[in-house]
């Protein structure tokens, strides 16, 4: 049996995964809002609002980075104007409330040499339920809008059509994929409150 799984391993590691991803595709949904929020700093924060855990197995080196990448682009590209003068900061904070991997498709998969997986069986499902918490402070440290939703994603590690597991391609696509969920969804929130939140900001004045 142990010979069998490490067989299976061996073969998935080199051979799964021919859907093309890297890095450079980690980007938002191109949905700038109308008008877009006064100039903010960006910072990043756990639930707790303390430092980011880097110790969590769920935060490698990568997911810490393509998280801070997407956050970024996000409120770049979508919420604010990023070349006026500061009037305050928008705070990301997130939780993980699950993550799945779907290993009953790994086992099946390796108890049977792979070979359904050449008929379409994935190897892993890899699930994400993301609770995304978007806070806009004024220049005073003032809370002036709080915009909250959980993001989830779906991605497959299989043969032909599905991602792979080496640089933890799938794992980052999941992820980030739950993220964009729940930017797609916090943002509507923000473009509704858009014009009482920059009258706040420009009240309480620049940084």
């Amino acid at each position: 049996m142990r010979n069998i799984i490490l067989l299976s391993v061996a073969i998935f590691s080199v051979l799964t995964g021919c859907k093309t991803w890297n890095g450079a595709m980690i980007v938002p949904t191109n949905d700038p809002i109308t008008p877009k929020l006064l100039t903010l700093d960006r910072k990043i924060e756990d639930i707790s609002g303390q430092g980011i855990n880097t110790s969590s197995p769920y935060h490698s080196t990568f997911i810490l980075n393509d998280e801070a990448n997407l956050f970024t682009k996000e409120v770049e590209s979508n919420l604010i104007d990023p070349y006026g003068d500061k009037y305050g900061t928008i705070v990301f904070k997130r939780n993980i409330i699950d993550a799945k991997y779907g290993m009953g498709s790994f086992i099946v998969s390796s108890l049977l040499f792979t070979i359904p997986n050449l008929f379409g069986l994935p190897f892993l499902i890899i699930r994400y339920k993301v609770a995304v918490e978007m806070r806009i402070m004024d220049r005073n440290n003032k809370l002036i809008g709080s915009y909250t939703a959980i993001g989830e994603s779906n991605v497959k590690v299989a043969y032909y059509y599905g991602y792979s597991l080496r640089n933890e391609h799938a794992n980052r696509k999941s992820y980030t994929d739950a993220l964009n969920d729940a930017f797609n969804k916090i943002r509507p929130q923000i473009k509704s409150d858009v014009l009482i939140i920059n009258a706040k900001l420009l009240d309480a004045g620049k940084q």
